[in-house]
């Protein structure tokens, strides 16, 4: 174990001066229906969609696409920065859902 001096010239312990936060492997050990994390970023782009869908038309929810894809855009970029192969994966799902049901409305709105 390594020590160094901080700036008030008290020795830290370098594991401990490095990280506010731990960052723990445990959830890489779940399955993907056990975390989530994974099923934010699955449900996210569904839940605007069908949320668009309930409350003002099928004809107008084709637009949850771009709010969607926005959001499960930032997300996948938390899961990568997180090192959180699962939720990016479920996050990428979520968007591609979310697509296909943004494409139904837009052929009910537009056909």
């Amino acid at each position: 174990m390594r020590s160094n001096v901080d700036n008030d010239g008290v020795k830290a312990n370098s594991k401990e001066s490095d990280s506010v936060l731990e960052i723990t492997d445990d959830s890489a050990d779940l399955p993907w229906y056990r975390d989530s994390m994974s099923w934010l970023g699955l449900t996210i782009g569904p839940g605007i969609w069908l949320a668009m869908a309930v409350f003002l038309s099928l004809q107008i929810a084709w637009i949850s696409l771009a709010c969607g894809g926005l959001i499960g855009f930032f997300l996948w970029l938390v899961a990568l920065g997180y090192q959180n192969p699962q939720m990016a994966r479920a996050t990428l799902w979520g968007i591609a859902i979310n697509a296909m049901l943004s494409a139904y409305s837009a052929w009910v709105a537009f056909a």
